[in-house]
């Protein structure tokens, strides 16, 4: 096609088969406005986002590549991503090889859209609680809930967090000091959560250490959990974000309890429940892609900290807590999860003690890690999926003795993760969820540094 006229008579007749992938194939030099326009063309004939690859063909006589990237760059300046693949397709079978890998994951990025779609009109029903501030001066932490609401109709609400305190403090009568006294349960939710998972002996617990030395500590941070969850309940609120440090974790207690539980799909009863997306230290933009991976998945999406990457292998060793749902395979019972938890007394970061919820989970899984962050006041998303190894129990005292851990082998350099990554934080869930990430973002006109099992980047601009 060298005029309008016939690029978009030839569009015409591509969109008419509902391609997953549109290919623009560059083999010699072609007018790069042509190729913007064919683009262009194929969004308005199918009424849909394009996934486009631009080929150029490998002969250094010619201009192919200059005319990809000529191209390319036009795609770029106006926000439309793309793969640029080149080579000498019938001579190099890795370039072969190459181009079917991108067309495999624009095929499972199609496959997913109705489910994105899905997932973007629930975002208009969402409703975020903020319970207290920034944490512990981190700016990353923090969002403009305007933005929030012109980009995803999310609305929100903040509370203090003694809000949380004094509904605590109704669910037991202490006899002195709360926490650190003896008591009597007024809650029955209280109640048989502690009879569920410590007297029936659901979950393992050590009162070795000084800042864990009895139940009662135990008993208060429960209640910090179902004063969170009846917050929510009240303020209507789908995710939140708990700031925990310093205030709670220095005078009362660590609230790791409340974040590990709201997050996770069975509550400390050993039933059922919602899952609320939770961030630790009032994360706005992590708990954002914790719900963003929830609604995707209908599954928990936990909060995850960066602690080391060597050798190609990410430790994510969070503060206190992961939802038990990541204490055992992706298909294993709920349930029986609970019984792998470990309830160890926490690190003397945390002047008021409290128990962590510790746990690791098992070799072979595969978990997307991602997380939103804004570049320029810009939004934009990074993910890649990682294949989790075995943690040994001895390999807490490597890190923090108390603190949960992931660990997995990640498809591009060490150097590199660290450099892409918008923060210290981040989200993870169970599964490959990188097409849908992809395909969220974009159909948002969200920017993306998205990488697939084998490293490539999928890249939209912010």
């Amino acid at each position: 096609a060298w005029n309008t006229d016939l690029v978009r008579k030839h569009i015409a007749n591509i969109a008419r088969e509902k391609p997953d992938a549109l290919i623009i194939n560059q083999g010699d030099w072609t007018f790069p406005y042509d190729s913007v326009d064919a683009v262009k063309a194929f969004m308005l004939e199918t009424q849909d986002i394009a996934r486009v690859v631009i080929f150029s063909y490998k002969e250094p006589k010619v201009p192919g590549l200059v005319a990809g990237m000529a191209a390319g760059g036009g795609l770029k300046r106006i926000g439309i991503p793309f793969q640029l693949c080149y080579g000498a397709i019938d001579k190099d079978p890795k370039v072969l090889e190459e181009l079917m890998d991108i067309l495999r994951f624009y095929k499972k990025q199609s496959g997913v859209s109705e489910k994105v779609k899905e997932a973007i009109k629930a975002l208009g029903k969402q409703k975020y609680l903020a319970l207290g501030g920034m944490a512990l001066k981190m700016p990353t932490t923090t969002c403009d809930v305007d933005q929030w609401q012109k980009l995803f109709g999310i609305t929100y609400d903040a509370l203090d967090q003694s809000e949380m305190k004094i509904r605590a403090l109704k669910m037991i009568r202490w006899k002195g000091k709360p926490g650190e006294s003896d008591y009597e349960i007024i809650d029955k939710r209280v109640k048989e959560a502690i009879d569920y998972l410590y007297n029936e002996k659901h979950g393992n617990f050590d009162f070795s250490r000084e800042s864990f030395k009895s139940i009662s500590k135990f008993v208060y941070q429960l209640c910090f959990y179902y004063a969170a969850l009846d917050l929510c309940r009240e303020y209507q609120a789908t995710f939140a974000g708990i700031k925990c440090q310093d205030e709670l974790s220095s005078r009362d207690c660590t609230v790791c309890l409340a974040t590990a539980f709201l997050n996770n799909d069975v509550g400390p009863d050993g039933k059922p429940k919602e899952i609320i997306p939770v961030a630790c230290e009032n994360d706005m933009d992590s708990a954002l892609t914790q719900l963003w991976m929830y609604l995707l998945t209908g599954k928990p999406a936990g909060f995850g900290d960066f602690r080391d990457v060597e050798n190609g292998i990410l430790a994510i060793v969070n503060c206190g807590q992961h939802p038990p749902y990541f204490f055992g395979r992706s298909d294993e019972d709920s349930v029986k999860k609970l019984d792998a938890v470990e309830y160890i007394g926490q690190e003397h970061f945390y002047a008021a003690g409290g128990s962590a919820v510790r746990g690791r989970t098992p070799e072979g899984e595969i978990i997307t890690v991602a997380r939103l962050a804004r570049e320029n006041l810009r939004y934009y998303l990074v993910a890649m999926p990682i294949e989790t190894v075995e943690v040994s129990p001895e390999e807490h005292k490597k890190y923090s003795l108390s603190w949960p851990i992931i660990k997995g082998k990640i498809p591009i350099p060490d150097k590199k993760l660290i450099e892409i990554w918008p923060c210290n934080h981040l989200g993870f869930a169970f599964g490959d969820l990188t097409y849908h990430l992809a395909e969220m973002a974009y159909r948002l006109d969200i920017g993306y540094r998205i990488f697939d099992r084998k490293g490539r980047e999928y890249f939209k601009p912010s």
